[in-house]
């Protein structure tokens, strides 16, 4: 018999607690075997910059990308460290970019938070909300009422998809 693919996910991480969830979900369904990208995504400069004035504009939100993502991994959830992960940096929209890295990575699904606002699209997110609408993938979207319903209890019913 064959063995199976190891899974790959993709997780959004933009600094929330919510997103670090994700990312902690992604891991341990990624397990020792599969890997995780976590990916970022930061804004394009806005459409009437020059040239210079464009370059700046990434640098800066790069560096303050990467300075993220930094963080998570050196003081990010112990579940991370046993899998195989990739930090990424994407320019534009989150939903853009999660979706270009899960096609790129050929990902089994992708995983991110949900801050839980309020009204229909703020209850998904409007990153979550797009994935659901656009993706050619599963997506598990974790609710904020995962952080303290599942905090310290792996493999809950908010954690299922």
């Amino acid at each position: 018999m064959a063995a199976s693919r190891a899974p790959r996910l993709v997780a959004g991480y933009d600094g929330s607690p919510e997103s670090r969830r994700a990312v902690a979900v992604a891991a341990r369904r990624a397990g020792r075997r599969g890997t995780v990208w976590v990916v970022h995504a930061h804004p394009s400069p806005p459409g009437l910059y020059d040239v210079v004035d464009g370059e700046r504009w990434r640098a800066e939100h790069a560096d303050r990308a990467q300075s993220l993502l930094n963080t998570l991994l050196l003081t990010g959830d112990a579940e991370l460290l046993d899998t195989n992960y990739h930090a990424e940096l994407r320019e534009g929209s989150a939903a853009a970019g999660l979706l270009a890295a899960a096609r790129e990575h050929d990902a089994d699904e992708i995983v991110v938070g949900s801050r839980g606002l309020g009204s229909v699209r703020a209850l998904l997110g409007s990153v979550s909300h797009e994935l659901l609408a656009t993706a050619d993938r599963p997506v598990l979207v974790i609710p904020a009422g995962a952080l303290t319903a599942a905090a310290g209890a792996p493999n809950s019913a908010a954690e299922a998809s």
